[in-house]
């Protein structure tokens, strides 16, 4: 995977998911990010650019805050997603996109 395709599958995974957070809960309905598979695919996205070299410092950072905050909030073990947690994860997503349009745009 070469840096413009994991830009493209970041940019999908930020913008093709609703931030809502619907009153029942969602097994079945794929595109909002208060489901546990978004999170398990934005962990293995970011772990992923961490692993080919193409997160930068800061927004590895913000990652390993994020997992620090995960722990401390039994974000694994609760039942809801809270939109404080959609919001760090647009954050950190947000991040490694913009530095990777930099790059790429060099």
């Amino acid at each position: 995977m070469d840096k413009k395709e994991y830009l493209e599958q970041l940019i999908e995974s930020r913008d093709d998911y609703s931030d809502e957070i619907p009153k029942e809960l969602v097994y079945d309905t794929p595109k909002f990010k208060c489901r546990r598979g978004w999170f398990q695919g934005f962990y293995g996205n970011v772990e992923l650019g961490i692993t080919l070299g193409f997160v930068n410092e800061h927004a590895k950072r913000l990652y390993y805050y994020f997992l620090e905050y995960a722990k401390r909030t039994n974000f694994d073990e609760r039942l809801l997603t809270t939109h404080e947690d959609i919001r760090r994860a647009n954050e950190i997503l947000t991040s490694i996109i913009g530095d990777l349009k930099r790059q790429l745009k060099k």
